[in-house]
């Protein structure tokens, strides 16, 4: 079965985008939603992170789930 044909074309267009564009909102969202001082004792800059993922897109919203966030994570306990 050929997954291109018919519809599967559009559904992984439509995979494609969520992912491409849900994960750095995802990261924005995330990041703005936390205090700078968070992010002060983290070692790291609130406007940065919610700056890159509009910028660099998926890159940066990787890199700040991968590094920064388990940093934060690690702040707030």
């Amino acid at each position: 079965m050929d997954l291109l044909a018919g519809g599967g074309f559009i559904i992984i267009i439509l995979l494609m985008f969520i992912v491409f564009a849900g994960l750095p909102l995802y990261c924005i969202i995330d990041a703005a939603t936390r205090s700078s001082d968070e992010f002060t004792k983290a070692d790291s800059n609130k406007t940065l992170w919610i700056v890159l993922p509009f910028v660099f897109g998926i890159v940066a919203a990787i890199v700040y789930l991968a590094a920064i966030r388990p940093k934060l994570k690690l702040v707030t306990r």
